[in-house]
């Protein structure tokens, strides 16, 4: 089937008026991308053009449910980016421990989709405690769709998704399940609080001693990211730090707000 995006126009916008009034605002996105995400939905239901979809959304209430979840940027696994969080785990963690007074550290993993990168931060706070004396870690972890944030509060996954995670690891946190998958353990379960919010109108966690939002600013338009941004910077303690996606860097207006410490690594710290 080919789908019809020249009949874009007043389609797209029609299907954005639907999620406006369900408290959703699309407009933040860009183009391309939120046409692409749309596509999916299009070609599930067999449907050919965007007003045809805006029309469903009016007469089959659980469509919406399915159409946010798209928006979850779900390419994710265990650890991805080794370099980073080899740098997270011997310079960063311990900063933070030393800036918090000993207090609990406390991080934002910000568009976490099924909860592969907040379960990361959690091991590599389970190790940490095991040299950092009175050492404690708490992470928010949140994303715009509900489905992915219920598949990561169970925290079960396939042998694949864990692929990066040496088997010292996975055997010390992960239980294997009778079906071949992989449990994570209650004590990362313990660190981790799951919600669901869109990032431009959230209210955000204050107090941050870290925020991630790595491959996710890269899907908004230019306005959408400063303001998120803005947002990311208040709920940083001051020295906190910031970290984006190995594609993605602090620039322009935006290098006012954070300063690079560990360029490579994109991580950065509140000015």
């Amino acid at each position: 089937m080919t789908l019809d995006l020249a009949a874009g126009g007043n389609g797209v916008d029609l299907v954005v008026a639907k999620a406006l009034q369900k408290g959703v605002d699309l407009r933040q996105y860009k183009e391309n991308f939120l046409k692409r995400r749309l596509d999916i939905r299009l070609k599930a239901r067999g449907i050919g053009d965007y007003l045809q979809y805006a029309r469903l959304l009016e007469s089959d209430p659980a469509e919406f449910h399915l159409l946010m979840a798209t928006f979850s940027i779900n390419v994710t696994e265990f650890f991805r980016d080794v370099e980073f969080y080899n740098a997270f785990y011997s310079h960063i963690i311990p900063d933070m421990h030393h800036r918090s007074g000993r207090k609990e550290v406390r991080v934002w993993s910000a568009g976490c989709a099924s909860g592969e990168e907040p379960y990361t931060i959690a091991i590599t706070f389970a190790e940490a405690a095991e040299s950092l004396d009175g050492f404690r870690g708490k992470i928010v972890a949140t994303d715009l769709s509900t489905k992915a944030v219920d598949t990561a509060r169970q925290g079960i996954y396939d042998s694949s998704r864990l692929a990066s995670l040496p088997d010292e690891l996975r055997s010390k946190h992960f239980a294997r399940m009778p079906d071949g998958r992989y449990q994570a353990s209650d004590r990362l379960k313990s660190m981790i609080e799951f919600g669901t919010g869109n990032l431009s109108t959230m209210n955000t966690p204050q107090q941050l001693d870290a925020v991630f939002c790595r491959n996710v600013l890269m899907y908004f338009d230019k306005d959408t990211q400063f303001k998120i941004l803005t947002k990311f910077h208040g709920s940083l303690k001051d020295g906190g730090y910031f970290v984006l996606g190995q594609s993605e860097a602090v620039m322009g207006e935006s290098s006012a707000l954070f300063e690079a410490v560990m360029p490579k690594e994109r991580i950065y710290r509140k000015r």
